[in-house]
C-alpha cells in the first residue's frame, strides 16, 4: 500500500492494519454513494472512526486512496505467476469462472465500477491510480490465460488475445451495469466464452 510511510517510520508508530481496513470501507462505501466529488477525506476518516492524520499519513492524496479502495473491493484472488503456467486448465478455468461469475452477482461492486468509469474524463488521475494498483495486472493476467488457451488448443491459432479479453471484460461490465435478468450467471459467462471460441476442453 503506498503512502507516507516515511512519516509513519518517524514517528515511530506502527500501521494499524485494522485502521487500514477500516479506512479502505469507509472510502469505498462513500465512492459508490457520492462519487469523486463528494467524498473527501475529512468524511473517510469521519466514517472511519480515525483522525485526518492517521489518513494523511497512509496516502498522498484522496485518488491515490480511493485507487486503493477500490482495488480492496476487487479482493477476488489473483492467480500467481507460476499458477498461470502449472495449474491444469480445467482448474485455472473453474477459478476465472468462478471470479468473473462472483463479480457480476456482486450488486455492491457494480455501484463501485459505474463511479469509477463515470470518473475517467474528469478525474484521468483516479483510473490512472486504479490501473496502477490492479487494473493493468489482472489485464496482464487475462492476457496470460488466453495466450495459455491458444496454444493448449481450447481457442484458434489466430485468435488475437488482447481483443479476445476487451471482449470478454467489455460484455462482463455490460452485465454487472445492467441488471441481471432471470438467467443464471454462471451460465452467462459460459455463453461468453463459447462466442469468443473458447472450447472447454482442450
Amino acid at each position: 500500500m503506498v503512502g507516507r510511510d516515511t512519516e509513519l517510520k518517524s514517528a515511530g508508530r506502527p500501521r494499524d492494519p485494522e485502521a487500514d481496513e477500516a479506512i479502505l470501507r469507509a472510502a469505498l462505501e462513500l465512492f459508490a454513494e457520492r462519487g469523486v466529488d463528494g467524498t473527501s477525506i475529512e468524511q473517510i476518516a469521519k466514517r472511519a472512526g480515525v483522525a485526518r492524520l492517521t489518513v494523511y499519513r497512509r496516502w498522498s492524496s484522496k485518488e491515490e486512496l480511493l485507487a486503493q479502495a477500490i482495488a480492496y473491493g476487487r479482493n477476488a484472488p489473483d492467480l500467481t505467476d507460476e499458477e498461470y503456467d502449472t495449474l491444469p486448465y480445467p482448474e485455472v478455468m473453474a477459478r476465472m469462472l468462478g471470479s468473473m461469475a462472483d463479480s457480476i452477482a456482486d450488486r455492491k461492486l457494480a455501484p463501485l465500477m459505474a463511479q469509477l468509469m463515470g470518473s475517467t474524463f474528469s478525474h484521468p488521475e483516479l483510473f490512472d491510480a486504479f490501473w496502477a494498483a490492479s487494473g493493468a495486472k489482472r489485464r496482464e493476467g487475462g492476457v496470460r490465460l488466453v495466450r495459455r488457451a491458444i496454444r493448449e488448443g481450447m481457442l484458434p491459432a489466430d485468435a488475437d488475445p488482447e481483443v479476445i479479453v476487451d471482449i470478454i471484460i467489455g460484455s462482463l461490465f455490460y452485465r454487472m451495469l445492467v441488471p441481471p435478468r432471470h438467467d443464471d450467471v454462471g451460465e452467462y459467462v459460459l455463453r461468453v466464452l463459447r462466442q469468443v471460441g473458447f472450447r472447454l476442453t482442450p
